[in-house]
């Protein structure tokens, strides 16, 4: 561990980033945080500067973290093993059955990963969340929902660091498990939906282009909603990752639908990248 704040200056110096301007006039005003980084570039768009650096609940976006650490770790020893439903019923339908960690992902099915999350335990939980350098590496508290409204917090310019580290193949896990996490965000154009509304994001995509993304929300009546949709979309125009994030004022109502997954597929297609 001691060798990580060199190995993360090495990193940072790889991954220099200019300030691009805002969205263009005929983009849409995106109701929070919105980031794009062309990888190749290192070129960053950013929309709504102080939400972007403010830390939030990771919600299910921490899924890919954790994904990539319960498979490096062999706690999960492929995307594709099967974990038993134990008959407990949830309120979302597509939880209640088996799973696999390509399912539990694109379902984005909580009891797998709180599963997995006690297998793996604080202490290996929060090394990996310092080897990966995600957040404020925090997982105290109670192990299945420490990035649930409990202590995780990583702010949309953090999650724009990991993702582009990630697509970079940067992190410390191996390049096996990084194509099959990688392979579990992949999306088509009906399936980029919060579990909740399934809303239809219409296509095909603009010139062939391929959509990786992962929702996320937290739901919290006293403090307001975190809402994210965080990915990497490949397209002629090359290879760029996204974060969108939008936070609810406190005391506001749960809208009816994740917010900010059509805002930042309105935002994806005004850049030209969708």
């Amino acid at each position: 561990m001691s060798r990580l704040p060199h190995f993360r200056s090495v990193l940072l110096s790889l991954l220099v980033t200019t300030s691009a301007p805002a969205a263009s006039p005929k983009a849409p005003k995106h109701p929070g945080c919105f980031l794009v980084m062309d990888l190749d570039s290192g070129e960053v768009t950013r929309n709504g500067a102080k939400l972007c650096a403010t830390p939030l609940v990771p919600a299910s976006t921490f899924k890919v973290p954790h994904a990539l650490i319960a498979l490096e770790t062999g706690v999960v020893s492929s995307v594709d093993e099967v974990h038993e439903w134990d008959g407990t019923r949830h309120a979302i339908s597509m939880w209640n059955q088996d799973q696999t960690l390509d399912t539990a992902m694109r379902r984005s099915a909580l009891w797998v990963f709180q599963g997995t999350a006690k297998q793996l335990g604080r202490e290996r939980m929060e090394q990996w969340l310092m080897r990966l350098d995600y957040g404020n590496r925090d997982a105290s508290g109670d192990i299945t929902r420490f990035w649930l409204g409990g202590p995780l917090r990583i702010s949309p310019d953090a999650q724009l660091d990991f993702l582009a580290r990630m697509y970079r193949g940067l992190l410390l896990v191996s390049p096996r498990v990084l194509e099959a996490v990688q392979g579990t965000l992949v999306h088509g154009p009906d399936t980029v939906a919060s579990v909740r509304d399934g809303i239809n994001l219409g296509g095909p995509w603009k010139d062939d282009a391929t959509l990786s993304a992962k929702t996320g929300w937290h739901q919290d009546a006293k403090n307001g909603d975190v809402m994210w949709l965080v990915g990497h979309v490949s397209s002629p125009k090359g290879r760029h990752v996204f974060v969108s994030a939008v936070k609810q004022p406190p005391g506001t109502k749960s809208p009816s639908r994740n917010l900010a997954i059509p805002a930042a597929i309105e935002a994806l297609q005004a850049r030209g990248l969708l």
